[in-house]
């Protein structure tokens, strides 16, 4: 039980379930008994050392993450779980600082780097999907007194308070055998890695791979993708699967653009059922489950990572906290019979 739960069950703010807890402020007698109510009956327990902060003591959380917009707003529903994290930390002068940068870039990443070494910071968050890079930064370059989580990508022989994400090897196990569910005894699969050097994305591909190691009646052919703004990339790839492969054809697609690949599936009327895996919920990945376009979608959870990562560094900073080193997002296989128990 949270605070920000607690607010949501007595439909009042944050702050009023704070000014509540703590004695802070007027609030009517019948809001009070109905939040002392909630906290009664679900156990809550504030946290006895964060009651006791310093009010003048601030911290800042500085966030490296992709441009919100790209992969069609995958990124803007991590932001969601951040900004709900520093929304309930508040109250103890918690703030976060974005820094956000072009994927396709490796310069738009140097100059967000940049920015954050010359903003005072107490912890960083950041999404390392240009994996090398960062990498080399967090090495030679990531100041000694900042306590870095990581998430959406793990980045491997590097210290880090923690990683929240996905086990992406097992995801993409999990994404193969849907994919012979749906293809049954043999067939074509064409594996869209978007990103090569995205450590993750080349995780699932190794996973999902490796389960067909032993189902040799499949024949598997991996395409590149680089620029995952460029649509036109996606419907050249989808054109190039079709004319290499034969009729008996599933697709599996490492990210969330998932619905690239089914907008050209649908314009193209074919007279054949191509199966279709990916990942995510954004809503034209959700649009296209609905129509029977994607078969299935992995859900890593995004907003949830976000607002992890904010907590796994309060936690360590702020209350000394010893931290998990890997917090994993479960594996959730989203299908049209499914999908309304996911969807808000």
């Amino acid at each position: 039980m949270t605070i920000k739960k607690i607010a949501k069950l007595a439909g009042v703010s944050i702050g009023t379930v704070d000014r509540v807890l703590h004695g802070r402020g007027r609030v009517s007698k019948e809001t009070e008994l109905k939040i002392k109510k909630i906290i009664k009956e679900n156990g809550y327990k504030p946290n006895i050392f964060a009651s006791n902060l310093s009010l003048s003591k601030s911290y800042v959380f500085g966030v490296i993450m992709p441009n919100k917009h790209q992969d069609s707003n995958y990124w803007s529903i991590t932001t969601r779980g951040i900004d709900s994290a520093i929304e309930e930390l508040s109250i103890y002068n918690i703030s976060v600082k974005y820094f956000y940068f072009d994927k396709h870039n490796e310069n738009s990443f140097r100059d967000a780097w940049k920015k954050m070494l010359n903003t005072k910071i107490d912890g960083l968050l950041i999404a390392p999907v240009l994996t090398n890079i960062s990498k080399y930064y967090i090495k030679n370059e990531l100041p000694g007194n900042i306590h870095i989580s990581f998430f959406d990508t793990y980045v491997p022989d590097v210290d880090c308070v923690s990683y929240i994400g996905q086990d992406s090897y097992q995801s993409g196990i999990v994404s193969a055998k849907l994919m012979k569910m749906l293809l049954d005894e043999n067939g074509d699969i064409g594996i869209i890695r978007v990103i090569p050097d995205d450590f993750h994305i080349n995780e699932r591909v190794k996973g999902f791979r490796s389960f067909f190691e032993n189902h040799k009646d499949f024949n598997i052919s991996i395409y590149d993708i680089y620029n995952s703004d460029d649509i036109n990339e996606f419907y050249s790839i989808t054109d190039r699967i079709i004319k290499e492969n034969g009729s008996k054809l599933g697709i599996f697609v490492t990210n969330a653009l998932t619905h690239h690949i089914a907008k050209k599936i649908n314009l193209l009327s074919l007279n054949k059922k191509i199966f279709l895996i990916g990942y995510d919920l954004i809503e034209k990945n959700i649009h296209f489950l609905y129509n029977g376009i994607i078969d299935f979608l992995i859900n890593q959870k995004p907003e949830d990572q976000g607002y992890q990562g904010i907590y796994t560094l309060y936690r360590s900073i702020v209350l000394k906290e010893k931290i998990n080193k890997k917090i994993m997002m479960p594996i959730d296989i989203i299908m049209n019979e499914n999908i309304k128990y996911y969807v808000k």
